[in-house]
């Protein structure tokens, strides 16, 4: 079983939201001392905005990429990956002015992509990355 936690909150230290979530993860691992954990802090290492650079990069053909536009994009994939190896998610995710986290926002911003990990169809968007516990 592979784990991905995702802290988002703002608070280095004594956030219920990862207090909660490394809960999960502890008892997780009761029942699966073989499990691996990726551990992914948006706050302190956070991911870029989407902006409209990144857009561009995003809907630039991959061979037209620059450099530069091929290192944005890598960005992204890095986090896809990551969410592409995980049977299990748990969200470390405080509530801000009663919405997500700014971090929380940009993480499902890179993440969501059509025809990586969701489709359009005629009945609206579609998940493509079944088989996953959240």
């Amino acid at each position: 079983m592979n784990i991905l936690q995702i802290n988002t909150s703002a608070r280095s230290s004594g956030a219920q939201s990862t207090r909660l979530a490394d809960i999960i993860v502890a008892r997780l691992l009761e029942a699966n001392s073989a499990a691996q954990v990726v551990v992914r802090d948006l706050a302190r290492d956070p991911h870029p905005t989407l902006d409209e650079a990144a857009l561009q990069a995003l809907f630039t053909p991959e061979s037209a990429r620059t450099e530069a536009q091929r290192a944005r994009v890598a960005l992204d994939d890095a986090l896809i990956a990551q969410l592409q190896a995980a049977d299990t998610l748990v969200l470390g995710a405080p509530m801000y002015n009663f919405g997500v986290t700014a971090q929380l926002k940009n993480w499902l911003d890179a993440i969501a992509r059509a025809q990586v990990t969701f489709r359009y169809t005629e009945n609206g968007p579609q998940g493509l990355l079944t088989g996953k516990t959240v």
